[in-house]
């Protein structure tokens, strides 16, 4: 072994960065379970909703379809018009995604990804921007979510004080790398659909293709009940943006 293959042995067991393990009695969440969410831009202008809805089990249980629809604000629809929604097909067992899709239209253009994420090789992201269609292969390098996949995965999961966080994520026709950490101490977070002590987990999401296109990213997921994702804080080209619990039934 060369001293730089050395060299990289020794910095992967010494950083154990991976998705953390799902907590044990299955899923917080049940079939059926409908969150709604406000969306604000640059902390003063609604921009719209996000719902998202877990779906019935399909092939004999093995598979959970998750389902997200997102509808701008009249206010905001004077910017940027946009309505469509995603869908994520996961494992029961594990919540890992097996496929993901999202069809978007933005001020009249169709914006599309479709991504197979289930086997060990390449992620394949096709997408579709008005009539330009493109497939790109992603190296994998390690887990891989997907933006709505990710969010009931980490609601599930056991996230200890301290632990650092990494996996490959699909969104937005892109392919992205997340690194993070979950906070050493709990924050209680005032919403309208209620307050909820939360854990909150810091990381930066980074470009495969293009490394120096990087977003903080920022989530509150609660530490009792369902565990529902309560907020999250992230940017866009407009500015910062969040998504805050409204309701949840």
């Amino acid at each position: 072994m060369t001293s730089l293959s050395v060299v990289v042995a020794l910095t992967l067991a010494a950083d154990p960065c991976g998705l953390p393990a799902l907590r044990p009695g299955g899923p917080p969440w049940k079939t059926g379970e409908v969150l709604s969410f406000d969306f604000d831009v640059m902390g003063m202008v609604r921009a719209g909703t996000l719902q998202t809805e877990v779906g019935r089990p399909m092939f004999e249980g093995t598979e959970i379809p998750l389902k997200a629809k997102v509808r701008n604000s009249s206010i905001f629809a004077k910017v940027r018009r946009i309505v469509g929604g995603a869908f994520s097909w996961v494992g029961a067992r594990t919540l890992l995604p097996e496929r993901y899709r999202d069809e978007v239209v933005e001020d009249g253009v169709k914006k599309i990804t479709d991504a197979r994420i289930s086997g060990s090789g390449p992620v394949t992201v096709e997408t579709q921007y008005g009539d330009a269609r493109n497939s790109i292969p992603f190296e994998r390098q390690g887990q891989v979510l997907d933006v709505v996949s990710a969010a009931y995965y980490l609601r599930a999961a056991e996230l200890k004080p301290g632990e650092a966080l990494c996996f490959d994520l699909v969104a937005n026709r892109r392919y992205w790398r997340f690194r993070g950490k979950v906070a050493a101490a709990t924050e209680r977070v005032e919403t309208p659909a209620g307050i909820f002590e939360t854990v909150r987990i810091d990381g930066t999401v980074v470009r495969a293709d293009q490394p120096a296109a990087q977003r903080p990213l920022h989530v509150w997921i609660a530490t009792e009940g369902t565990r529902p994702l309560v907020a999250a804080v992230s940017e866009i080209d407009l500015g910062p943006v969040s998504a805050t619990l409204s309701r949840l039934r």
